[in-house]
């Protein structure tokens, strides 16, 4: 896990206390002392309280901006491939619903059950995007990148899909199959809206 700005500076807290006694001694040893010796002597004691922390709160800052800027990239990068993983699913929902487009918002569909074409193929391929969507999450929760409504979205995706699999093997009811994968695609469509994803699609289309 990576350190927070909490936990960094939280961990600072003795180096701080250090440095500020190494600061109060050396004020001392100006102002009270006179015997040559001791003045030394509390000098290289403050040098020492000085010095040590400050190298390791360097350590520390140095460390915690390398974390940050990795888990940076690991975010974007996970991101992107959920993304990916999504649209795969739209896809095999196109090929379900008889929608030849869905566009990005998708709050506006409207599901008619009876026309629903459970193809195998279709479910297969659902079934592998599932797979791959929960082997991720199971990968994003360990090294911690994603945000807390990033995860829950994505659970309740997964959670969703194994629901319309299970109800296609064991009840193969339309219905709620439809009403299931309207609930995916608002929290796909939720998705979307919460990594900024139609904003940077609308930049994209921009620059070209």
């Amino acid at each position: 896990m990576g350190m927070t700005l909490i936990h960094f500076l939280v961990k600072s807290i003795p180096y701080v206390l250090s440095i500020a006694g190494g600061i109060i001694v050396f004020d001392i040893s100006q102002d009270y002392l006179h015997d040559a010796g001791w003045i030394d002597l509390m000098d290289n004691v403050a040098a020492s309280l000085l010095a040590i922390p400050l190298v390791f709160l360097f350590y520390d800052y140095s460390n915690f901006l390398i974390t940050r800027r990795v888990n940076k990239q690991q975010r974007t990068t996970l991101i992107n491939t959920l993304d990916n993983y999504l649209f795969r699913i739209l896809t095999q929902m196109k090929n379900i619903i008889g929608i030849d487009r869905i566009e990005v918002p998708m709050q506006d569909i409207k599901l008619n059950y009876k026309k629903l074409n459970l193809d195998a193929r279709y479910l297969r391929a659902l079934r592998k995007q599932l797979n791959m969507l929960e082997d991720l999450l199971y990968k994003s929760d360990k090294i911690e990148v994603l945000d807390p409504q990033h995860t829950q979205i994505l659970s309740f995706i997964a959670q969703e899909l194994n629901q319309i699999l299970n109800e296609c093997k064991y009840h193969n009811s339309p219905r709620e199959i439809a009403r299931y994968m309207e609930t995916i695609l608002s929290m796909i469509d939720d998705w979307f809206y919460a990594t900024g994803y139609t904003t940077r699609k609308k930049i994209q289309r921009r620059e070209k």
